[in-house]
């Protein structure tokens, strides 16, 4: 059970052949590394589902190999598994099959207001010449060219590292390398296609990916939906990037950066607030006009700047 949504197994992974498992997508969702917050958002699973099937078919199209099987409304979707192993215990070698690799690979297109680049860049854990400016940016600035930036994915948290730790860790090859990279721009430049045709901004997302029975590279998990991207209208986060900035302005998310900077296990982090049901209402209909616009498919009849006014009343 994750967070946003469950996993459940009907056949397990082997090393030379895929498992089968069923997303389900929850109506819960996750802030700051937090885990499951009080409030749910409704519909947000069955959007989250929708989208992410409507991307899979799509890419599959464009020649992306996915884990992807098929849909089951309102909010499951079939899967092929693969083996999730640990580095760091002798599991990965560059020979080994059907495994998650254990990284998180995010694009970057620009650094809208709330990117964790800018903390980053506050902290010294990166530097301008690594996003290939050559000035500090300012929130909202486009990038000439889109970016790449790797995490850990297995530890307890991400950590951001280099393409050198990645390579150790996950057993990656210099070919298998460019050919992740090919692939994430690949997948980077569809979800931006897609968001500029129905009048969106595609800034930044994230992808994982695994090795199938044959080490081939499969796109898992989901990708190119509000949670696993941040998008804008008109300059404004159409993704959960609005649930964080409205926990900005509360004391609890200064009580658990107090408690993070402290060290203080998940367990000890103050417990969240409750959203207002007007923000959550709004939430749920942002949700739902975004997927209805993202795949061409009337369900609820949603109205996205509706929703957006009544968020800004509240953030």
């Amino acid at each position: 059970m994750g967070s946003v949504k469950s996993v459940k197994i009907n056949e397990m992974p082997k090393e030379n052949e895929f498992g089968s498992g069923i997303f389900e997508f929850s109506d819960d969702y996750s802030v700051f590394d937090y885990g499951k917050m009080p409030d749910i958002i409704p519909k947000k699973g069955e959007c989250l589902a929708r989208m992410a099937t409507w991307n899979f078919l799509e890419l599959e199209k464009l020649g992306i190999k996915t884990h992807f099987l098929k849909y089951i409304e309102p909010n499951k979707m079939v899967f092929k598994s693969v083996r999730v192993l640990y580095p760091g215990k002798d599991e990965i070698t560059a020979y080994t099959k059907n495994y998650l690799i254990p990284l998180e690979i995010i694009f970057r297109n620009s650094l809208p207001a709330g990117s964790s680049v800018f903390k980053a860049l506050e902290s010294g854990e990166i530097i301008v010449e690594d996003l290939g400016l050559k000035h500090m940016p300012e929130p909202g600035e486009k990038l000439e060219r889109p970016i790449i930036d790797i995490t850990t994915k297995l530890e307890e948290t991400d950590r951001r590292i280099d393409w050198g730790e990645a390579k150790r860790i996950s057993a990656l090859t210099d070919a298998e390398v460019e050919k992740i990279i090919e692939i994430v721009f690949k997948i980077n430049h569809f979800i931006t296609k897609r968001a500029n045709e129905i009048g969106i901004e595609h800034a930044d997302g994230k992808v994982e990916l695994a090795f199938g029975p044959n080490r081939e590279i499969i796109l898992v998990d989901v990708c190119g939906t509000p949670d696993e991207n941040r998008f804008l209208y008109n300059n404004f986060h159409i993704s959960k990037q609005v649930l964080r900035d409205y926990y900005k302005k509360t004391s609890w998310y200064e009580e658990m950066e107090k408690a993070k900077v402290k060290g203080k296990t998940k367990n000890e982090w103050p417990i969240p607030t409750r959203l207002p049901g007007e923000l959550i209402n709004a939430v749920s209909e942002m949700y739902k006009a975004t997927c209805e616009m993202w795949t061409g498919e009337t369900v609820w009849r949603a109205n996205l700047q509706r929703s957006i006014l009544e968020i800004k009343r509240h953030i």
